[in-house]
Parts: C-alpha cells; sequence; structure tokens
C-alpha cells in the first residue's frame, strides 16, 4: 500500500507530466496500481490531497534552495552564485524545471496554487537577495541583481526545447 509520501510524491510528478489535470484521484490510482481506498486511507478528499501536494511542493524547492545556499556559505558570494548556476544545471540539480513550469502554468488559473508561487518567489528571491547584499550595499540594487537572473532562469525554464545546460 502506498504511504501518503507515496501519494504526494506521485502526484508532484503527474503535475510535471500532465499539469494539473495529471492529479485526479482516478489518475494516481493508474499510477499507482491502487484503488481509490488507498487515498482516501492517507487523505479527507481531493482538496486534503491538494493542500497536501502544495505543501510539500512549497517545502521541496525551498528547502532544496536554502540548502544549496547553506552549502556555499562559506564560499565567497561570487563563488556562491556560481555554485548556484552550476547546481541549477547539474543532472542532480534541486531545480526541477518540469515541476517548476507545470506549476507556475497551474498557478494562472487557480489562486491557492498562485499563493504559493508567489511565496516560492518570494523565499527565493530574499535568498538571492541574501547573498547579493554581501557583494552591494544599495538596497535597490541588491533587488535588482538578484531578480534579474531569477527572471531570466525562469524565462530560460520555459523555452522549447529546454535550453541546454551549457
Amino acid at each position: 500500500m502506498p504511504t501518503r509520501s507515496d501519494w504526494i510524491q506521485t502526484g508532484l510528478a503527474a503535475v510535471a507530466d500532465n499539469g494539473p489535470d495529471g492529479v485526479r484521484i482516478d489518475r494516481l490510482c493508474r499510477r499507482l496500481g491502487v484503488s481509490k481506498g488507498s487515498f482516501h486511507h492517507h487523505f479527507g478528499g481531493a482538496g486534503d490531497f491538494k493542500q497536501a501536494l502544495l505543501a510539500a511542493y512549497e517545502a521541496l524547492v525551498v528547502e532544496a534552495l536554502d540548502q544549496a545556499i547553506e552549502e556555499t556559505a562559506d564560499d565567497s558570494p561570487k563563488a556562491a552564485l556560481v555554485g548556484l548556476t552550476a547546481g541549477i544545471t547539474s543532472t542532480e540539480s534541486f531545480y526541477r524545471p518540469d515541476l517548476e513550469v507545470a506549476m507556475r502554468a497551474w498557478a494562472f488559473s487557480d489562486p491557492e496554487v498562485r499563493a504559493v508561487q508567489e511565496r516560492v518567489d518570494t523565499r527565493r528571491l530574499e535568498s538571492l537577495q541574501g547573498i547579493w547584499s554581501r557583494i552591494l550595499d544599495d538596497p535597490a540594487a541588491v533587488h535588482t541583481a538578484a531578480l534579474l537572473p531569477y527572471l531570466v532562469g525562469i524565462g530560460a525554464s520555459l523555452i522549447q526545447p529546454p535550453t541546454p545546460p551549457r
């Protein structure tokens, strides 16, 4: 029987593969090879599952970035930024462009998802500003220095075919 975590991980994979339509209970059951009873053992319904899925997504992306930044804490700010850029493009990346694109697309039509995506973006920018503030003194310049590459990265994740790591 799948665990609650299995359901959530399957849900995240379904969103990445098929967008929000992929998280229908019947489709998730097929992916896991189980009945709806298994789903209801862990969740009070579709709304409960959606809340758990969104919380897991937010934790996943925020904690992954926090961990990547923590690993570069002793580096110079330039080395930290280079390390983050390399981390985004590595095969074991903390950044999942397929999930990122799917969640952003879903956020356009769903206020709950939009609120989560807004918190994710805010936390990411705050983290990046923390690095840039070690280089620049002007808060406006820090914000711009963090925002510009962040927006370029989001744009790059939307290009088809995907932008190669190099």
